[in-house]
């Protein structure tokens, strides 16, 4: 507790793993201070403390038993607990050693739980009053009670047998209304009663499983999507990802029959099904795509990246701070920031333009696309932070808690390449490639791609009136030779000529465009 002015505040205490350390401290009363106000400002508490005395001037042994809180995975954390008391340890320049470190186990019980109700008041219908029809009324009506029923006295129990469920159902609780003695309890709508002595599963333990369950479906679904797209290339280009699915699969029966305890063929049923399930959730994902367009099992291996970076950097918010980790976020902000400017992603659109001769005012894009190129370009820029996700893994598994540095210039070195290869590889290289990309299928009188809002197509021109009279700039204009128009600007047209590797600017309203399919031998009428 912490103390506002006369009022105590509650401190909230997050964190992942308890561990018990005994540790072994040679000094004077004053380190033995500060020691143990370095721990209270952690918050580690010291459950047991032996030895002395020491003097400000005599050092003696004292041993420490104590908790040690901190975030992170179960993996590595032994050696992790010990590291931090080491950290502190050198910070205050003391001869301390840590002789044991050992987990805290606090894992309840998961017990089933009931909801209690209100039988109706008439159980057994009489014998000779009613008719049939009457006596099976109130066999449905009492069926619908116990089945159906809402839970009428709002109390829900969690206990690992029906007599100590309605026990607890029928105890009078300080404040509340005093049960009827109709009241008992059921399970959910066809959940059994647990069988006698049956094994209760761990709370914690059970939600992990669930936890690595679901990562291992989605595992599956991927390589299924990938192996489907790589099934006409042959057994050879795809046995490692049907390795990988073998793999994935026999982890999710593994963590079935911890979650069904005594069931395994339960458990391995269950897996099967989840195997089957995910294979044809993941073969009908890629073959759904249509003949070019963007491939689904490529969307997911991307969709699975971004998660798995948003996890790495999520645990190092959990490892630090909020205050710690927002200057590094700050980058990470960036297409949203140009988001606002969407002409700032126009340095593409220049690349691409420059491999034909051109700049941006001679072809208009519209804005929804610059705002898409700015969007692309900010996240090739952010591919750094897969460095930063790095981090977040190597300290939730308690790898760089003592000897940090090696790390630190191991990620520096990392995100400034990442961070280049994003900004250059990724990002303007990719434009300028694009551009000569599409000059190539101009001089190859085939159909250049789409980038951005650019949509060269092959095109007919007609002139309006005598072609003399007809301003051009850039070039000869010749009627009867096909032209691949780039677009247009301010009822200007910018038609590129393959033949002669140059770009005509003519004005729109003196011009007839034909777009072709492809690029004809001639363009000449007919006679």
């Amino acid at each position: 507790m912490e103390r506002t002015g006369d009022r105590p505040v509650p401190v909230t205490l997050k964190f992942d793993q308890r561990a018990i350390a005994v540790v072994e401290l040679l000094g004077t009363t004053t380190e033995c201070d500060d020691f143990e106000q370095a721990l209270q400002e952690r918050r580690w508490p010291i459950l047991q403390k032996e030895g002395g005395p020491a003097t400000a001037t005599t050092a003696r042994t004292t041993r420490y038993l104590l908790e040690c809180r901190f975030p992170g995975s179960r993996v590595n954390a032994r050696r992790g607990a010990r590291e931090r008391i080491e950290v502190v340890g050198d910070e205050l320049q003391l001869d301390l050693n840590v002789e044991v470190t050992d987990l805290v186990v606090r894992d309840p019980e998961d017990r089933p739980v009931w909801c209690a109700y209100e039988r109706p008041a008439a159980d057994e219908p009489p014998v000779n009053s009613s008719t049939r029809r009457v006596r099976w009324q109130r066999r449905a009506r009492r069926w619908c009670a116990e089945r159906l029923a809402p839970y009428r006295t709002g109390r829900h129990v969690a206990a690992a047998s029906r007599s100590r469920a309605q026990e607890l159902a029928t105890r009078t609780l300080p404040g509340t209304v005093t049960p009827s003695s109709r009241v008992t309890v059921r399970r959910s709508i066809g959940t059994p009663d647990p069988d006698p002595g049956a094994v209760i599963g761990r709370r914690r333990r059970e939600a992990r499983e669930l936890v690595k369950l679901c990562h291992a479906a989605a595992a599956l679904i991927i390589l299924s999507s990938l192996i489907a797209r790589l099934w006409p290339q042959g057994l050879a280009a795809r046995w490692v990802l049907g390795a990988m699915a073998v793999a994935a699969l026999g982890l999710a029966a593994h963590w079935l029959t911890r979650i069904m305890p005594g069931k395994p063929g339960a458990a391995l049923g269950s897996a099967l099904a989840l195997g089957v399930f995910t294979a044809a959730i993941g073969a009908g994902i890629e073959a759904s795509g249509e003949s070019g367009a963007f491939p689904g099992s490529v969307g997911l291996v991307l969709v699975a990246a971004g998660y798995v970076v948003f996890t790495g950097i999520r645990l190092l918010v959990r490892q630090w701070s909020w205050r710690v980790v927002a200057p590094w976020l700050l980058p990470a902000l960036l297409p949203l920031a140009l988001g606002f400017f969407p002409s700032l992603g126009l340095g593409l659109h220049a690349l691409y333009l420059d491999a034909f001769g051109l700049n941006l005012e001679d072809v208009e894009i519209p804005r929804l696309w610059q705002l898409i190129a700015t969007v692309r370009l900010g996240l090739a820029v952010n591919l750094w932070l897969i460095a930063l996700a790095g981090l977040g893994y190597v300290q939730h598994l308690h790898w760089c808690v003592r000897d940090r540095w090696p790390a630190y210039t191991l990620l520096g070195f990392s995100a400034l390449s990442l961070l280049w290869t994003g900004f250059w590889n990724l990002g303007l290289e990719t434009a300028a490639r694009a551009g000569n990309d599409a000059v190539r299928a101009a001089a190859s009188r085939q159909a250049p791609d789409a980038y951005f809002g650019i949509t060269p197509l092959w095109v007919c021109v007609r002139p309006i009136g005598p072609a003399d009279g007809i301003h051009v700039d850039g070039g000869e204009f010749r009627p009867s030779r096909p032209y691949l128009k780039i677009g247009d600007a301010s009822g200007t047209a910018v038609l590129w000529d393959p033949a002669e590797k140059s770009a005509l600017k003519m004005p729109m309203e003196k011009l007839r465009v034909i777009p072709v399919d492809g690029p004809p031998k001639s363009c000449a009428p007919a006679p």
